[in-house]
């Protein structure tokens, strides 16, 4: 995966980097690196996992998913891969602010088959959780985590401030998912422990602009995921992260 510009990056510690400039370029690479990865799965076990985010960074390359899974192009056997959101806001579906809504009006019917709906049928967004926890606690370790990041620095819906961000943060944490009142954000969310994220075989942090690219490197020099909680993400030696980006990071001042 690696590029010569982030040969020097890699071998001082930080997160491997692919970086393609054309935004539309980094989303149809981003997806054929998925669907690598989830195809390797599916030989080698028969099924596989991904883990995907909300907001608009993933559509593109969703929607580049997409194709490559449809009827010209089937290259994904969506039959045997379970997609998991990393989180998603207490709203009904049918909200335009519902991370499963977005994905359903992206991905084919077939690949929503093996979606693990977060909104679920439960008026309780603390029933669900249970359910969720359930669920998920003792599932094999996802194939692939596909993370975004906010301005603030959130990753998933683990925010600075947040009353449940340490409990997200905790990697001794045995739950998968937790309740989060962000502070700045509407919406109560069900988000995926940090713990749960790491229980991965790799784990991709997918950002596009400038000001995105400077709050990742303050995250990583801060090593400080109560300030910024994608830093427990990238700053981690338990699990793979490579960041997929639009332009060359600047991991020191």
């Amino acid at each position: 995966m690696s590029n010569p510009t982030e040969a020097d990056a890699a071998n001082q510690g930080y997160p491997e980097s692919v970086v393609v400039t054309d935004q539309a370029a980094l989303d149809r690479t981003l997806a054929e690196y998925v669907a690598l990865t989830l195809c390797e799965a599916v030989g080698l076990r028969g099924s596989a996992s991904l883990v995907v985010s909300g907001g608009r960074t993933p559509v593109g390359f969703l929607r580049c998913l997409a194709a490559l899974g449809d009827a010209n192009d089937s290259r994904l056997p969506w039959a045997q891969i379970r997609i998991v959101l990393a989180d998603e806001r207490w709203v009904a579906v049918t909200d335009p602010d519902s991370n499963e809504g977005m994905l359903r009006s992206v991905l084919p019917e077939q690949a929503l088959q093996g979606l693990v709906s977060f909104r679920g049928e439960l008026a309780d967004a603390a029933a669900q959780v249970a359910w969720l926890n359930a669920h998920l606690a003792e599932q094999a370790p996802f194939d692939l985590v596909i993370l975004g990041m906010g301005a603030d620095g959130h990753t998933a819906s683990l925010f600075p401030a947040a009353p449940q961000l340490t409990s997200g943060l905790d990697l001794q944490a045995t739950a998968a998912c937790l309740l989060v009142d962000p502070p700045a954000a509407p919406h109560q969310r069900i988000s995926l422990t940090l713990a749960r994220l790491l229980k991965a075989q790799q784990v991709i942090v997918h950002i596009t602009g400038e000001d995105k690219s400077q709050t990742l490197a303050k995250a990583w020099q801060s090593n400080d995921p109560l300030l910024y909680p994608i830093s427990g993400v990238v700053r981690q030696q338990q699990t793979p992260v490579a960041v997929f980006s639009d332009r060359a990071l600047r991991w020191r001042d």
